[in-house]
């Protein structure tokens, strides 16, 4: 018997069957699931879903944090982006950065980089802390510390946690009118 399934009118075509019918012709059964959901009734209501491994895994993927989802390079959706972006991994470890962050940054920002290095020597230890504190809270923080390119410039730092590490939006918030460091 094909119908829709019990509570998505505008979902696709699946399958419906009762648990004594499943019991008796399982194999039939089984071959219907591999191609589309099956829903079991049990007492006159959907009771469960019989499908593919297929389709279930894929249906898991997002919700399994072990699991590496195939997907679209994280550098390539960041290139889209036109804020300074760094996403690290839960060692603190550059993982991707978006485009205008590797021409603020350069080598910085480059994978397996450790992300203090994109603030000055004397700023590490702080922004280390704040990083630390982002990994193991799962709470956003927004920190001002000193910019690598000029002298007396600034970075605002918004740090988000992301999967197992961060993900950190960086502005230069730095006056306009004021030329880069040449030094530096």
């Amino acid at each position: 018997m094909c119908a829709l399934p019990p509570s998505a009118s505008d979902a696709p075509r699946a399958e419906i069957v009762t648990a004594s019918e499943l019991v008796r012709h399982f194999g039939l059964w089984q071959e219907r699931a591999a191609r589309a959901p099956v829903y079991v009734m049990f007492r006159g209501r959907p009771r469960l879903v019989l499908t593919s491994i297929e389709l279930m895994e894929t249906l898991l993927a997002p919700h399994l944090p072990d699991r590496d989802v195939q997907g679209p390079d994280p550098a390539a959706l960041l290139d889209l982006i036109r804020d300074m972006v760094v996403v690290a991994d839960g060692d603190l470890r550059v993982v991707a950065a978006s485009r205008t962050a590797r021409a603020y940054f350069d080598a910085s920002v480059a994978a397996g980089v450790p992300v203090e290095t994109l603030v000055p020597l004397d700023a590490r230890d702080i922004l280390l802390k704040v990083l630390r504190h982002v990994v193991a809270a799962g709470v956003a923080q927004t920190i001002d510390l000193s910019s690598p390119r000029r002298t007396g410039g600034l970075l605002t730092l918004t740090i988000e946690p992301h999967r197992r590490g961060i993900a950190l939006l960086v502005q230069d918030i730095t006056a306009p009118n004021r030329p880069p460091n040449a030094a530096g």
